[in-house]
């Protein structure tokens, strides 16, 4: 099946795997970095280029996993907490992502939050979720990742955190799940 990004008309081949036992597929496009949503063949709706019903919010859905994650094993997401990255500045502003996963590759491409910004190394932070224990972990970067405008190999966040990468400012929020 073929899905096409609403914002760039890139097409990607989205095969039976992709979709792990649901009836769609979320995913940034690698290009862009705008949302997709694929539909499962044989449902209401095939494979749709049209944006998901909530726009401004992206689902973080690659698979990347480290093996230079330290701790791995201590590694999940709070429970009864919902979690996003919002761009606050920069060519993604106003976009959100919605995390969930416990570790979470950010960069210019090939990372779970793709940002659109040419400072930005293709892999160039990660955050860690142990619980409500959140760390910011700079990769090696050729432009840094900042908090507080001050230069950071690894720190914790809390909620609404921000912090730099590149030319692009986020903010960690962390809310309570809806019931």
């Amino acid at each position: 099946m073929i899905a096409a990004c609403p914002s760039c008309q890139k097409k990607f081949r989205v095969e039976d795997k992709h979709f792990a036992g649901k009836d769609r597929f979320l995913f940034n496009c690698p290009a862009c970095g705008g949302p997709i949503e694929a539909l499962k063949p044989g449902g209401a709706v095939a494979a749709s280029g049209d944006p998901p019903t909530t726009q401004k919010v992206k689902r973080v859905e690659a698979t990347w996993t480290g093996a230079d994650v330290p701790e791995a094993e201590l590694l999940a997401l709070p429970s009864g907490k919902r979690i996003s990255v919002a761009v606050l500045q920069g060519a993604d502003s106003g976009n959100i992502f919605a995390v969930d996963k416990p570790i979470v590759l950010i960069g210019r491409a090939e990372a779970d939050i793709i940002l659109n910004d040419s400072e930005v190394s293709r892999h160039h932070a990660r955050l860690e979720f142990k619980g409500l224990n959140v760390q910011l972990r700079d990769l090696k970067s050729t432009n840094g990742t900042y908090l507080n405008e001050q230069r950071i190999s690894v720190t914790s966040l809390s909620n609404q955190s921000e912090f730099r990468v590149g030319a692009t400012t986020l903010m960690l929020i962390l809310t309570d799940e809806m019931e």
